[in-house]
């Protein structure tokens, strides 16, 4: 069955953990799809294709070197930009983060859940992971989160000390997991030095912002907090409006499509052409790449079937209310519902109330059904978070069985 994921915004192929990324969901949407079922079509195989359009995209003649980098006077030492919305959500999460500074990563599992420390492992390896280690570290989280959302809290925890004891139960466990994808688990030993690496890099960043990030109640300040962040969470503003920008300055129209929507469309055909005949058609669009295919179904392609349409803290009913699809119709608006392309045969859209870019659709447009969906996650990770959440796609399975 051809099954289509269009990536969002901020994805870039030349940064580390794509590869990654792509692997592990490209693991869970065989998992939890694999079998499903499309007005009476059974699903007997899957094999997800990835267009990538990132190269098309926007491009920062500066490399964002506007934006303020380094020390915030008020917070002390350097971290890693990549790390201080790991060490917020941490800060949430528990009742005294800097009481836990010597070993976070147990404290998150003890006192909230396993699956809670996992989000966070798995983090800190995707921030890092080369290409080389793309495959066994979408391998260990795709094992890993299995196992934690089996077991959110496994009587073992009780028995650990240390971070270092976490990593090599888990370790352990991923290992042991028989089921799913994971072909040759021995290979997982590759990921012992990474993920060990991960861990104490985010050890050494709780512990050398413990008494500086944190004010004396032991909890962040709300202005420390916004400027801690803010380099992460401009980077990811400025890409996203780039982005948007550039794919509405190129797209073209139905006789001359532009660059982003002849990639996506001829990656649709190719995936058709290679799977079995009258095979269901399923597109997940995330973000950016959700408003894409919109756009491409109503205007550019709709001769094409599309069975099942999932869009994921996308912006489609966003572009519609300000009417920036081919197909907009300004006379339409509340409280009338703007029509979902004949083409699309069934819709499914998913937000999360913390992602600021998601987007809920069924007050827009008829024939679309709205889950909300919470990620447990903070708001400069919400937006990404969906896909690398082994939960998500279970409740998405659920979803569609539901007819």
């Amino acid at each position: 069955m051809p099954v289509i994921f269009v990536h969002g915004v901020n994805t870039r192929k030349a940064e580390a953990g794509y590869s990654a990324r792509v692997g592990l969901i490209d693991r869970f949407i065989r998992k939890h799809l694999a079998g499903v079922t499309l007005d009476g079509a059974a699903v007997a195989s899957l094999s997800p294709a990835f267009p990538y359009w990132g190269d098309l995209a926007t491009t920062f003649a500066w490399n964002m070197a506007p934006l303020p980098a380094g020390n915030v006077n008020a917070l002390g030492p350097l971290v890693d930009d990549r790390l201080r919305p790991l060490i917020a959500a941490l800060d949430d999460e528990l009742s005294n983060a800097t009481g836990a500074k010597q070993q976070p990563l147990l404290a998150l599992a003890s006192q909230r859940s396993l699956p809670h420390a996992v989000d966070i492992i798995s983090d800190l390896l995707l921030q890092t992971a080369a290409e080389s280690a793309a495959s066994v570290v979408a391998d260990f989280i795709f094992a890993a989160q299995g196992y934690a959302a089996a077991n959110p809290n496994p009587n073992w925890l009780g028995t650990l000390t240390t971070d270092e004891q976490l990593l090599n139960r888990l370790m352990a466990e991923a290992k042991a997991t028989e089921s799913g994808p994971v072909q040759t688990l021995g290979a997982l030993d590759k990921i012992v030095n990474p993920l060990a690496a991960a861990a104490a890099s985010f050890k050494a960043a709780i512990q050398s912002t413990a008494e500086t990030v944190l004010d004396r109640s032991g909890n962040f300040a709300s202005t420390k907090l916004l400027a801690w962040q803010r380099r992460s969470l401009n980077e990811t503003l400025g890409r996203f409006f780039g982005d948007i920008f550039v794919y509405l300055d190129t797209r073209g129209n139905k006789t001359a499509p532009g660059p982003i929507p002849k990639l996506i469309h001829d990656a649709i055909d190719a995936a058709k052409a290679a799977g079995a005949a009258n095979e269901p058609l399923i597109v997940i669009g995330h973000s950016l790449g959700g408003v894409i295919c919109f756009d491409l179904f109503g205007h550019f392609r709709p001769e094409l079937t599309v069975d099942l349409f999932v869009t994921v803290g996308s912006q489609v009913s966003h572009f519609e209310e300000i009417k920036r699809f081919k197909t907009s119709d300004p006379a339409i608006h509340a409280p009338q519902r703007a029509p979902t392309p004949d083409n699309i045969k069934r819709w499914i859209n998913i937000f999360d109330p913390v992602d600021i870019f998601s987007y809920a659709c069924n007050k827009v447009f008829n024939r679309v059904i709205d889950f909300e969906y919470d990620t447990q996650t903070y708001t400069t990770k919400a937006h990404g978070a969906y896909l690398e959440q082994d939960r998500f796609y279970q409740r998405l399975r659920a979803r569609i069985d539901e007819g």
